[in-house]
């Protein structure tokens, strides 16, 4: 399938007909959807919006930037007329009144909504599995999983189902579905982008999460992702300022890099890498400086990885936890208490949980130390690279077990989440981008940039992208 951008192309210009290629995608779904289970609702009205789109066109009026794009997005967006469960039974039935202002703004910009696409239950796991719709499988090995929470999203754009996906991270959410599926995701700056009809929170419940947790896109390509981004970031006419969190910046213009000062990073306080992901570093980096690129191993002198996992958790867990029944917080409170010091990243998400007001600040403090050593280390290199997770793509467990690594395990969460939850703590932008095949499957790299530097990131993971390829098709769905 072509990128994003070659396909508004041939739509824009009459080429392709955009009722026949939503019909496309359609049978598609139908066709390998049972296999895979990343969409979970379809829209009704998808051919009837193709329908008008080649109206539209055939007006000779302006198009829009997305003009006829396939969109899915997560089930944790309101979706005006369609179900929104988040994959929890007491929203099995809900179905929201409006859409959620990034779902609003993708199809004001002429993107034709397919439908929904699974995630964890209320977002809440690395993988992508849930008591309505059961578990997402990963397009290149059905054995496998998808990854977490967005799983539905990564699975879809990399079966080609769509063309975009609209996700979300708290903990790596976007980033490591991306990398397991060997697709593109964004995590742009934290409240970069407003998040007004997401879950959480729950409809008609007062907001908790206040940090951490930011909005971006999957899609098989960088420019593809630009596309995407530069249509969510322009408010749709006449709406209201819904997110006040959301500065106004301007979308800024895509500048050509071809020689980047590239920071890496291996060595995360000593917990283990898979042979498949140290195998696709080393090759990335050795790619790179023969590309011309100056790469250095090297991070900030005072970013510690143990004091970021620790106030990640008293945040995500004092945040989330407000939103929980009581009971629910105590118990998982009790749980991290009891944890094991191998569980660090479980046992600080229990601490928070138990609302220490003290402890709590104290984290935030923290997060404004590291904000600033990452943003000063920044300033001297234009992205800093590191691996999604220490692990591929691993067979579909429960989150109580532990996930080998090599010759060694992990536990569950830390195996998953312990690389991309710095970067949630600081809310800096994150691309996760394929770096290649590895024994059959796909590995991640994330290219960490200066926060609001959005477009600049994505400048710079174009320039890599050239170096490593980009996104390969699943021979499963072939």
């Amino acid at each position: 399938m072509p990128t994003n951008r070659q396909l508004l192309t041939d739509l824009a210009a009459g080429r392709i007909s955009i009722e026949a290629h939503i019909r496309e995608r359609l049978q598609r779904i139908e066709r390998l959807n049972s296999k895979i289970n990343s969409v979970v609702t379809l829209s009704p009205h998808a051919l009837e919006q193709a329908q008008a789109a080649d109206r539209l066109r055939e007006s000779g009026a302006a198009l829009p930037a997305l003009f006829g794009l396939p969109l899915t997005v997560k089930d944790l967006y309101a979706t005006a007329g369609l179900k929104t469960t988040a994959g929890f039974k007491a929203l099995a039935n809900y179905v929201p009144s409006e859409d959620a202002v990034l779902v609003a703004r993708a199809q004001a910009a002429g993107a034709i909504l397919l439908g929904k696409t699974n995630t964890a239950e209320l977002g809440a796991d690395m993988q992508c599995c849930n008591p309505l719709f059961g578990a997402t499988h990963n397009p290149w090995n059905l054995g496998l999983t998808s990854g977490g929470s967005s799983g539905g999203s990564a699975a879809a754009v990399a079966a080609g189902f769509s063309a975009l996906d609209i996700g979300s991270d708290l903990a790596g959410s976007i980033r490591l579905p991306a990398a397991f599926c060997g697709v593109a995701g964004i995590k742009t700056t934290e409240n970069r982008l407003p998040r007004t009809g997401h879950i959480p929170h729950l409809p008609n419940r007062q907001r908790s999460v206040w940090h951490l947790l930011s909005f971006g896109l999957l899609a098989r390509y960088v420019d593809d992702l630009r596309l995407g981004l530069a249509a969510l970031l322009i408010p749709e006419q006449g709406a209201a300022i819904t997110d006040s969190t959301v500065p106004p910046l301007p979308v800024q213009a895509a500048q050509t890099k071809t020689q980047l000062r590239i920071a890496y990073w291996d060595d995360f306080n000593g917990l283990p890498l898979c042979p498949r992901t140290q195998t696709a570093l080393q090759q990335t980096v050795e790619k790179l400086k023969s590309a011309g690129m100056t790469v250095k191993r090297i991070k900030p002198t005072d970013f510690d990885f143990q004091a970021a996992w620790e106030a990640y958790g008293e945040i995500m867990g004092a945040e989330v936890g407000m939103g929980m029944p009581v009971w629910q917080r105590i118990a998982f409170g009790t749980a991290g208490y009891l944890m094991p010091k191998s569980r660090f990243i479980m046992t600080s998400v229990g601490s928070g949980m138990r609302l220490n007001m003290r402890r709590y600040n104290q984290a935030l403090n923290t997060r404004e130390r590291l904000i600033t050593s990452l943003e000063h280390f920044l300033q001297q290199w234009d992205i800093w690279l590191c691996p999604v997770a220490p692990t591929t793509a691993f067979p579909h467990c429960k989150p109580q077990s532990s996930i080998s690594i090599g010759s060694q395990s992990m536990p569950y969460l830390e195996a998953t989440t312990s690389l991309v939850t710095p970067f949630s703590l600081t809310g800096h932008p994150v691309i996760s981008l394929p770096a290649g095949l590895f024994d059959g499957l796909p590995v991640g790299m994330q290219l960490v940039g200066r926060r609001w530097q959005d477009e600049a990131l994505l400048d710079c993971a174009e320039a890599v992208e050239r170096v490593l390829q980009g996104f390969q098709q699943p021979e499963t769905i072939l």
